[in-house]
């Protein structure tokens, strides 16, 4: 009587008449009767070890035999003895056997987070928020697991993320899109950012964006969710801005308000450091509509992988303290 239970069937191409390779399903449970007699260096002495019985064994080998168009064991007196064509799908059983060990294990470690991955898009401007903070934690904790990060703007991030080219973005003002999961939103309003000298830092009372015109600005590219904010409330107000310099590098924006005596609108968070170091100051303006927000968004209805998931609590942890330090 034969083992109870079935063993998957597996794929695999083999030469099965000459000169022709076909694509055949092949029973597991063939490939391990032949093992088991080679092993045991008989059909008797493997069907004992595997208790069944030595006709069952018998006959599943001859099956496969068949199957293949090819002896895979030399029957003598003493027992069998592999072929060459047994010994290439004993090759080809026991690296299956060590893939499947090996899968096994790396799921595992996923489960575990100790291997993986994690792609994330984001803008400029949160570089330093997330190498200082989440970045810096999760390559403590979980020293394994690589992660890709592309900077970009609004646009740029969100069409990768609804293509599946990274699993998360840190985006500033992302597009309604009922095809985007927001995971957290915090408020992070567009400030004028500007030297201390500046004009408009010695008004000592508070701006509205109209107060602006007079002065040559520093503006992000339209692509980048900042601008769009900013564009959205020019038109509201009926104004329109200067804009001499336009960049996808915030980077140049601040150097512009430092260097060039110009202004730029940016969130107070892109130019912390600069403003703790005395050399740019963050105005606040007069509107609701400048009050944009910080979101971390993924494709919506995707299963994000272990490492992904578990990076964006790290996220979220400094989405949610970016936003304290903004109200102190």
């Amino acid at each position: 009587m034969e083992a109870k239970g079935r063993r998957p069937i597996v794929r695999v191409a083999f030469r099965a008449t000459a000169g022709h390779v076909s694509r055949m399903l092949l029973d597991d449970r063939w490939i391990t009767y032949l093992h088991e007699t080679v092993q045991a260096g008989s059909v008797r002495a493997a069907a004992d070890k595997l208790n069944i019985n030595a006709s069952a064994v018998s006959r599943q080998i001859s099956m496969l035999e068949r199957k293949l168009g090819v002896n895979l064991l030399e029957r003598h007196n003493k027992g069998v003895r592999v072929t060459e064509a047994g010994e290439l799908l004993l090759d080809y059983h026991r690296r299956r056997l060590a893939d499947e060990e090996d899968t096994v294990g790396q799921i595992g470690d996923l489960r575990n987070l100790k291997r993986g991955r994690v792609s994330l898009a984001m803008g400029e401007g949160f570089v330093g928020v997330v190498s200082s903070g989440s970045l810096k934690r999760f390559t403590r904790d979980y020293p394994l697991i690589s992660i890709s990060m592309e900077t970009t703007g609004t646009n740029e991030a969100v069409r990768l993320v609804l293509e599946d080219a990274v699993h998360l973005a840190l985006v500033y003002s992302p597009p309604r899109d009922p095809r985007l999961r927001s995971h957290v939103s915090v408020n992070q309003a567009v400030s004028v950012i500007v030297s201390p000298d500046h004009p408009l830092a010695r008004r000592g009372e508070p701006l509205h964006l109209a107060d602006l015109v007079e002065y040559p600005l520093a503006q992000m590219q339209k692509a980048f969710g900042i601008r769009q904010v900013v564009q959205n409330v020019e038109q509201v107000e009926g104004i329109r801005l200067t804009t001499q310099l336009s960049s996808s590098s915030i980077a140049a924006l601040k150097n512009y308000a430092e260097y060039c005596g110009g202004a730029t609108l940016l969130p107070a968070f892109t130019a912390a450091q600069e403003i703790v170091e005395g050399r740019l100051v963050a105005l606040p303006i007069q509107h609701q509509g400048l009050s944009g927000h910080a979101h971390v968004v993924s494709r919506s209805g995707r299963e994000l992988p272990s490492a992904s998931k578990n990076f964006l609590r790290y996220l979220i942890a400094d989405l949610q303290e970016l936003s304290r330090a903004s109200r102190n």
